[in-house]
């Protein structure tokens, strides 16, 4: 018997235009066998974690 609860839904967040412009390029990227496009492309998705939500200073 589990008696564990749920785990809650994780919050939905707003599409972010340059995480799908990256996710795009990879996939096209991957498609045409451009493995080092492919992993620029995985390392920025990576890295854009903010959104554009980073502080400027």
């Amino acid at each position: 018997m589990n008696t564990a609860a749920p785990s809650p839904t994780p919050a939905q967040t707003p599409p972010c235009d340059v995480c799908e412009a990256l996710t795009a390029q990879r996939d096209a990227a991957r498609e045409a066998g451009r493995t080092s496009e492919v992993g620029d492309c995985e390392r920025e998705l990576r890295e854009h974690d903010d959104h554009g939500r980073r502080s400027s200073s």
